[in-house]
């Protein structure tokens, strides 16, 4: 499927797509206009929130570290009907010395990211670090009432991403479709960065961080998927094991995926 079909139109955000219209093992599909992924929210125009309103949406769902939200906000969105959680999957804190901890990146104390620039790895890390605010995502998925529902972190890449593959698997969604979907933002990452160049003091914080975090490549993807199934027994298992209930992961499919036929 073309990749332009997913994507919603929009000046402030570059990266804001349905996941509707994935087959999954079982013949079913997934719903469009029922969730979306995105980057940053907090640069929609007028004309950007009149389209997401246009298209009903009820709930945003934040992922972005606290020192993120407090830069940035809410954006336009924060006086219209729409519910918004804020769950961070970054954790950040303060060391010893008094200094916060991941000033590049958002690292947190307890539990220090993989050392090198494996993004494979980095996504297993959120799965420790971030499992908590993942895991209340997933049962905020199992309400009927928050959709249509969208959820974001910074660039839509990696947090995102993470969330995105989860919910994939969960609903059956082939894992080619998965990585595929990964693979999308790669066509979005310029805009992004353009974008956060122009942000006072952030091309500063971009030339902290390594290059290849900004790379967007199907085996990325695809080492996760694996790490996921070799370390926990896949997305199901996970997810159980992290709190999330049975019955809000079937309810959760039966709001996302079309009837059986």
């Amino acid at each position: 499927m073309d990749s332009a079909a997913r994507l919603v139109a929009l000046e402030g955000s570059f990266n804001f797509r349905d996941l509707g219209g994935y087959a999954t093992a079982d013949g079913r599909t997934v719903r469009w206009g029922r969730l979306f992924r995105s980057d940053a929210l907090h640069e929609l125009t007028p004309g950007d929130v009149a389209h997401l309103r246009a298209l009903g949406l009820r709930t945003v769902v934040d992922l972005r570290t606290d020192r993120e939200l407090a830069r940035s906000g809410r954006g336009p969105l924060e006086p219209e009907d729409v519910a918004f959680h804020h769950l961070a999957v970054v954790k950040e804190g303060v060391r010893v010395d008094g200094t916060t901890d991941g000033a590049a990146d958002g690292e947190a104390v307890a539990a220090p990211a993989p050392a090198g620039d494996d993004l494979a790895e980095r996504y297993l890390w959120y799965l420790d670090v971030g499992g908590d605010a993942i895991a209340r995502a997933l049962t905020l998925f199992g309400a009927g009432e928050r959709y249509p529902l969208v959820f974001h972190c910074a660039a839509g890449k990696d947090r995102t991403g993470v969330l995105a593959a989860l919910v994939l698997e969960l609903l059956g969604v082939d894992r080619d479709a998965i990585v595929t979907d990964y693979v999308i933002t790669g066509e979005r990452i310029r805009l992004i960065l353009e974008r956060w160049r122009a942000e006072p003091g952030f091309a500063e914080r971009m030339a902290a961080v390594p290059p290849s975090r900004f790379s967007v490549e199907g085996s990325t993807m695809e080492g996760f998927l694996d790490g996921l199934r070799a370390t926990y027994g896949g997305a199901r298992a996970w997810a159980l094991g992290a709190g999330v209930s049975a019955a809000d992961l079937d309810r959760m499919a039966d709001l996302l995926l079309e009837p059986s036929v």
